[in-house]
């Protein structure tokens, strides 16, 4: 009896053990997804509403994305961006994190993250999803939150 108690609590430690070494290591990991796809986010976010440049988003787009819209509409929808904004003059940091979620169809890698900017005409929130493929980031969302750019749509259709 007592060699059984010996072998369960030695089984026992062990799977302790490699739990808390595969939570340190998924923290780990976690960890640096989330610094890269934030410095990913933060870089685009910069290139692309620094002068509202429609072939930074387009270059940067999944095929998903790519897909959802034309260049065009893009093109349409940022020159409103530029006229009810302006330039962007600070970011201000972003809101998120990266998860990995894994199905039968394979590992995703998707990161979501809300940045704050100061433009001419005001602030902005831009929302950006990104998806990483293989070793690179790509953005599959990027919707923008303001009112004086709603103000703006809105004003167009009219």
């Amino acid at each position: 009896m007592r060699k059984l108690l010996f072998g369960l609590g030695v089984v026992l430690a062990f799977i302790i053990g490699a739990g808390a070494v595969g939570f340190f290591m998924l923290a780990r990991t976690g960890s640096a997804l989330d610094a890269e796809s934030a410095a990913y986010v933060r870089d685009a976010v910069v290139t692309i509403a620094g002068d509202w440049n429609v072939d930074a988003l387009w270059s940067r787009g999944t095929l998903r994305f790519r897909q959802a819209q034309s260049q065009e509409d893009l093109r349409n929808f940022f020159d409103a961006a530029r006229g009810s904004l302006g330039r962007l003059l600070e970011y201000r940091g972003a809101t998120g994190q990266a998860t990995i979620s894994i199905s039968p169809a394979g590992r995703t890698t998707l990161a979501q993250y809300d940045a704050k900017a100061t433009f001419e005409k005001g602030n902005a929130d831009i929302v950006v999803t990104a998806v990483k493929v293989g070793s690179d980031w790509h953005i599959q969302g990027f919707r923008i939150n303001s009112t004086a750019f709603m103000r703006a749509l809105i004003g167009q259709r009219s």
